[in-house]
């Protein structure tokens, strides 16, 4: 699937639980928008420091510094919170997809610079990755689907640079495309783990090099 069939399905999709009402006046707009970035904020830490179950309604709104009942004017419940997370890290990484896609790079290239990009973006949002990776199986119905279905668009979208990149000739063709696609998103998903496990203080852009010549070498660039 391209970058661009997947931004379609994804602003096509939506979350599945818009709201139609009256449209509210600017300033107030602007100030709804603050608030659910802060509320977002602090489930992100909330959620990620303590887990999906042991997070509190009461928690996330005691240090917004709002009512419980008045939380809920921004979110119906504590998993459409969890979903909204989600769905706002997704479109970051429809973001990179399409970023990347944009430079018209050969398909290793552009294989490279999106796993450059989404690793900084992982070490960049630790919190964020790790409620990802530890807190979607508390999703239910349509949210469920829904999320699981950008996850396979996802791994299509890597399995098809990779095709791409071995049809050139770039790298190894005789390796099985699915094992190779299920190793870098694997690799990938673990680079948040990087910082906390190695004795030598790195930065992000330093562990981000490192991982891209690793990806090269494995794969057998050319």
């Amino acid at each position: 699937m391209t970058a661009k069939k997947i931004s379609q399905s994804s602003r096509a999709s939506g979350n599945g639980h818009s709201k139609v009402g009256a449209k509210a006046a600017p300033g107030r707009e602007i100030i709804r928008k603050n608030r659910d970035q802060d509320v977002l904020a602090v489930a992100i830490s909330v959620m990620s420091d303590r887990g999906y179950s042991a997070t509190s309604i009461q928690e996330v709104a005691d240090r917004v510094g709002i009512l419980k009942g008045s939380l809920y004017h921004y979110f119906a419940s504590k998993e459409e919170l969890l979903f909204r997370i989600l769905t706002e890290s997704h479109a970051e990484s429809i973001e990179i997809i399409e970023s990347a896609a944009a430079l018209q790079l050969t398909p290793l290239e552009e294989l490279c610079e999106f796993l450059e990009r989404s690793a900084l973006w992982y070490l960049k949002n630790i919190d964020r990755a790790n409620i990802y990776f530890t807190e979607t199986r508390h999703l239910t119905g349509d949210r469920l689907i829904e999320t699981r279905l950008r996850g396979r668009n996802y791994e299509r979208h890597v399995r098809d640079l990779i095709t791409k990149a071995q049809t050139l000739g770039q790298i190894d063709a005789e390796q099985d495309v699915r094992l190779v696609t299920r190793f870098i998103i694997g690799a990938l998903n673990s680079i948040r783990t990087w910082p906390s496990r190695s004795g030598i203080t790195y930065s992000d852009q330093e562990l981000t090099e490192a991982f891209i010549a690793l990806i090269r070498s494995a794969l057998g660039a050319r």
